[in-house]
């Protein structure tokens, strides 16, 4: 005697062993009987409407493969649906999501999160590493490693170039002055408004300006001195000049010129 199959079994072997199922229905894993969803860790095979298990990587999956995985157990979820111990290049582990989520654009590898890079992408343009960003230039404070790297420029500097001492230009309160920024400008400069230091006059020991002078000078232009350097050493009315004027003598002690310089119109 033939009976029909118990609902909702297509066929079956007997009244408690369906073998295939009804449509919306899939045949779990014992093959006994027909269930609305497979359960978790168990995937519907489209082909066969029969629930197949996952594989061991994944807590839930949609297959058509067994490691096609909607989640991972332990592992990190790959944008290929594979459950990974670490994710691909171009991507970092979320801990949160345990998705393997992409690097900004500007990575090439990154750490944690999406802008946290450890190496910056290879293109048309040069990129710079500096505390976990890329950057088409090295922002100003920083000057360019021959390794790709932005460094920090020494604290003086407000730029440099090709080491961290070779000063551009200067931090606020420094003088740029032969690669070097200073404090105060050495014997013979002074600090000009553009923040570098230059030269005075050339008889002038110390200078405020190109024409003021200062210590060694009373102003208020450079040639009102009041010692000469040894470039000119003679001092004669503020002036200093290798010679005494003609009609004056050198006087030693008071190391200037004394006496009252000839009329020669």
């Amino acid at each position: 005697l033939c009976l029909p199959c118990p609902a909702p079994c297509s066929d079956c072997r007997s009244n408690t062993r369906c073998l295939a199922c009804q449509p919306g229905y899939f045949l779990n894993g014992t093959g006994r009987d027909c269930i609305k969803q497979c359960p978790q860790q168990t995937f519907s095979d489209s082909s066969g409407g029969l629930c197949q298990s996952c594989h061991s990587s994944c807590q839930t999956c949609h297959g058509p493969r067994s490691a096609n995985c909607d989640l991972c157990l332990g592992y990190f979820l790959g944008q290929d649906s594979s459950c990974v111990v670490q994710c691909p290049s171009g991507s970092y582990a979320n801990t949160a999501t345990q998705l393997c989520e992409d690097c900004s654009p500007s990575c090439e590898a990154c750490l944690d999160t999406s802008d946290n890079c450890i190496s910056c992408s290879k293109g048309s343009y040069k990129l710079f590493l500096h505390q976990g960003r890329c950057w088409s230039n090295c922002p100003e404070g920083l000057f360019e490693t021959a390794e790709g790297l932005c460094e920090a420029c020494d604290s003086s500097c407000l730029s440099c170039d090709g080491i961290k001492s070779q000063c551009l230009s200067c931090a606020d309160g420094h003088y740029l002055e032969s690669g070097m920024c200073r404090l105060n400008c050495s014997l013979r400069t002074y600090p000009a408004d553009d923040a570098t230091c230059r030269r005075c006059s050339p008889h002038c020991d110390v200078c405020s300006d190109d024409r003021t002078c200062f210590s060694d000078c009373s102003g208020p232009l450079a040639d009102d001195c009041e010692t000469c350097s040894t470039f000119s050493p003679k001092l004669y009315k503020g002036t200093c000049s290798k010679d005494c004027p003609t009609g004056t003598y050198y006087e030693t002690e008071a190391l200037e010129c004394q006496g009252k310089p000839l009329d020669t119109t």
